[in-house]
C-alpha cells in the first residue's frame, strides 16, 4: 500500500511539472490584503500544491499523535487489567477447585460427644 501511495505522489509531482512548464503565462492575483500582481498561472499551481501538501502532513501528524496518545492509553489500562488478574488468580478462592469438586465445606451438626459438658454432674 505504501508503494501505491508513493507512485501516486511522484506520478502527481510529474504532472504538476508538465502543467508548470507549459503554462508559464503571467495572470493578475490578489488575495486578501495582497494586492494584484502579476504572477506566472505555473507559480500559483506550485504554491498551492505546496500549501495542499503542508495541509495534509499536519492533518496526518495531529492524527498520527492522537493515535500514540490513545495507544498509551489503552496499553496503560492493559497493563492494569494484567495486574489485576495475576493478583485475582494469585488470591485463594472459596470457588470450586480446579478439578470442578466444591471444596468441602464445615458441616452445620458435628457428631455426638460423649463426654459430658463442663460444669453438668454425671448420674449414678
Amino acid at each position: 500500500m505504501a508503494q501505491v501511495i508513493v507512485f501516486l505522489a511522484l506520478l502527481f509531482a510529474i504532472l504538476i511539472a508538465v502543467f508548470a512548464v507549459q503554462n508559464t503565462t503571467t495572470v493578475p492575483v490578489s488575495f486578501l490584503i495582497w494586492g494584484p500582481a502579476n504572477v506566472a498561472a505555473s507559480v500559483l499551481v506550485l504554491i498551492s500544491a505546496a500549501l495542499g501538501a503542508a495541509a495534509m502532513l499536519l492533518f496526518g501528524i495531529s492524527r498520527e499523535v492522537r493515535l500514540r496518545w490513545r495507544h498509551r492509553s489503552v496499553a496503560a489500562q492493559l497493563r492494569t487489567a494484567q495486574a489485576r488478574v495475576t493478583e485475582l488468580e494469585g488470591a485463594p478462592s472459596s470457588t470450586p477447585t480446579s478439578s470442578g469438586a466444591p471444596l468441602a465445606a464445615p458441616s452445620e451438626s458435628s457428631p455426638p460427644t460423649t463426654e459430658p459438658a463442663h460444669g453438668s454432674t454425671s448420674s449414678p
